[in-house]
C-alpha cells in the first residue's frame, strides 16, 4: 500500500533508470524487498533483452537501507541476495555474482547529512564537531563510512516503519534533541524519524516542483500526547503532507501499537486540504488473511473517494490548517464534527474544574504487589488490597478488573501503615531485597523517605477523591467511566 503511493509514482515521475528508494529503519528488509521487485519488473518490462544479472544489480543499486540492529541488517542483506539470485537465475552460491548491496548498520538519526526544509541550521555537523561533548558517537558494529555515504544523498522515495520507543540513554536522548526540532518532552522515536524521513526525500523548493515521496506507518501517539506538539506545529506545516490514514482499527500483524500512515512530499504544501481516512470501528475479529481484513479493505477501497463512509472508516478532505494544531482528532463517523461543536459550545477547559489528572499509583515492582482477585481472602489479608484497574478494563462506560494490588495504606486517609498484619508482612518480606532496590529519580525508595514496602510512587490525594473519570490512556477509541473511589489506576 505504501509503495503503491510512493515508489510507483516516483518511478513514473523520475524514471525507473534514475529513481532511488531508501528505508532508514529497514529492519529485516520488508520494504527493501518490495521496492527491489518493483524495480526489477520495470527493467524487465522496458528492456527485456538486458542480462538478468545486470537487471538485478541495477535494482539493488536503487534500493538502500539502514538499521542500527546488526542482526536485522544481516537478514535484510541475505533476503536481498536471495531475491537477486532468483532474478539472475543462479541456483548455486558458488556461481553467484558479486552483488553490491546498499544495506548498512547504523543510526539514521545520528549519521549522514541534513537536507532542505526540515534541516535545522547548524544542528547537524559531523561527528568531529561534537568531540568531547558525549554526542559524537558510533557503535563499533556500525558501518559508519557506508552509512554516511547512504545517508549523504536524498532519495525519490523514502518509506519505512520507524521504532516507537522512548530513548532512555541520556547522552543519546540529548544527541537527538540537538539535531531534531520534533524532539520534545518525553518523545517517542516516531517523532524525529518522521522528520528524518522527509529530510531524506529529494527536495522540491516550491510546491509546483518535483519532490521525493514519503510514506511511513508510525505510532499515532504523537497526535494526542504532548511530545507531538512540535512535530505537528513546527515541522509538518512546512511539508506537503498529502494523506493521514488512521490504521489503528486495522489488524496489522506485528503492530500492537495503534498506528497511522503518513504520506507526503518533501516540498512546500501544495493545496489547502489533506486527504484523511478516519477510523469509525475496529476489526470485529482477527481476520484469517490480514490483507483482506474488513477495516484494511475499507481503507484501500475508500482512500481515493473523498466523502465516502462505511461501517469502518470515513474519508474526507480536511483543511490543511486543521493539521497545523496539536492535538489531532481523526475520528470518523462525525467524531471530528462533534469535537468541533463541543469546543465551540464549551465555556471553560477541563483543567479549570479538576483537582488532578493522572494515574493513582506506580508500585515499581508489580510482581510483588499485583495479585489475582480472591487471593487476599485465601491468604488471610482481607482489607489490605484494593482493585487495580488497567486501561483495557475501562470500556463502554463501565470499569472492570481482574487484578488487585496489595495496599499498605489506610483506605480512608491514604496514609502509609506503620504496622502490617503477619500474613502480609511474610509475603512482602520475601520480596524485601527487590523492594528496597527500587529506584526513582536516581534514589532508592528508603533514601526518598519512604518505607521499603510502600508503592514506589503513590498519590494519596487522587486516591482520596470520591468521584473521578477513568479513561484508557492508550486505546484506539475513547472510553470513559465514572469512578467513585476505592480503586487505583496504573
Amino acid at each position: 500500500f505504501i509503495l503503491d503511493r510512493t515508489l510507483t509514482p516516483a518511478i513514473r515521475e523520475f524514471g525507473f533508470r534514475d529513481v532511488r528508494m531508501i528505508d532508514p529503519t529497514c529492519g529485516s528488509g520488508h520494504f527493501l524487498l518490495g521496492g527491489f521487485q518493483r524495480l526489477v519488473d520495470e527493467w524487465i518490462r522496458h528492456e527485456p533483452a538486458r542480462n538478468p544479472r545486470d537487471i538485478a544489480q541495477r535494482a539493488l543499486d536503487a534500493v538502500a537501507g539502514v538499521d542500527l540492529n546488526p542482526f536485522a541488517v544481516a537478514i535484510s542483506r541475505f533476503r536481498l541476495l536471495v531475491a537477486a539470485l532468483k532474478v539472475s537465475g543462479v541456483h548455486r552460491l558458488s556461481e553467484a555474482p558479486d552483488f553490491k548491496l546498499n544495506v548498512a548498520i547504523g543510526d539514521s538519526l545520528l549519521h549522514g547529512k541534513r537536507f532542505g526544509m526540515t534541516a535545522t541550521d547548524g544542528m547537524f555537523e559531523g561527528a568531529e564537531h561534537y568531540a568531547g561533548t558525549g554526542l559524537a558517537h558510533a557503535y563499533a558494529s556500525e558501518d559508519l563510512a557506508e552509512v554516511n555515504q547512504i545517508l549523504g544523498r536524498q532519495y525519490h522515495a523514502v518509506v519505512g516503519n520507524p521504532p516507537y520507543i522512548v530513548v532512555k540513554d541520556a547522552a543519546l536522548n540529548a544527541a537527538y534533541r540537538q539535531r531534531y526540532a520534533s524532539c520534545h518532552r518525553k518523545y517517542s522515536l516516531g517523532a524525529p524519524f518522521t522528520e528524518r524521513f522527509f529530510d531524506l526525500a529529494v527536495t522540491g523548493p516550491r510546491a509546483s516542483q518535483p519532490a521525493g515521496y514519503v510514506g511511513l506507518i508510525t505510532t499515532n501517539s504523537f497526535m494526542k500526547r504532548e511530545f507531538g506538539s512540535k512535530l505537528i506545529e513546527q515541522v509538518l506545516p512546512r511539508l506537503d503532507l498529502s494523506h493521514v490514514v488512521d490504521t489503528s482499527g486495522a489488524y496489522i500483524p506485528g503492530h500492537g501499537t495503534p498506528t497511522v500512515i503518513l504520506l507526503g512530499r518533501h516540498r512546500a504544501p501544495a493545496g489547502d486540504v489533506v486527504r484523511t481516512v478516519m477510523g469509525i470501528k475496529g476489526e470485529p475479529s482477527t481476520p484469517s488473511d490480514p490483507a483482506h481484513g474488513q477495516v484494511w479493505s475499507a481503507i484501500v477501497d475508500q482512500i481515493d473517494r473523498a466523502g465516502s463512509e462505511s461501517e469502518f472508516v470515513s474519508v474526507t478532505d480536511t483543511t490543511r490548517e486543521t493539521f497545523e494544531h496539536h492535538p489531532w482528532s481523526i475520528g470518523g463517523g462525525g467524531a471530528s464534527d462533534l469535537l468541533e461543536t463541543l469546543n465551540e459550545a464549551g465555556t471553560q477547559k477541563l483543567s479549570a474544574i479538576v483537582a488532578a489528572v493522572g494515574r493513582t499509583t506506580h508500585t515499581g515492582e508489580d510482581g510483588a504487589f499485583f495479585i489475582p482477585r480472591g487471593w487476599a481472602r485465601r491468604s488471610h489479608i482481607d482489607g489490605y488490597t484494593v482493585p487495580l484497574v488497567e486501561g483495557e478494563y475501562v470500556r463502554d462506560f463501565a470499569i472492570d478488573y481482574d487484578l488487585e494490588t496489595i495496599f499498605p495504606y489506610d483506605v480512608r486517609s491514604a496514609s502509609v501503615l506503620t504496622e502490617l498484619p503477619q500474613h502480609l508482612w511474610r509475603h512482602l518480606w520475601t520480596y524485601r531485597r527487590l523492594l528496597k532496590e527500587r529506584s526513582d529519580f536516581g534514589n532508592y525508595i528508603e533514601d526518598r523517605g519512604l518505607k521499603w514496602y510502600e508503592h514506589s510512587m503513590f498519590f494519596p490525594e487522587r486516591f482520596r477523591s470520591h468521584i473521578g473519570i477513568a479513561f484508557a490512556f492508550v486505546s484506539t477509541h475513547n472510553h470513559f467511566a465514572i469512578e467513585r473511589g476505592g480503586m487505583v489506576f496504573k
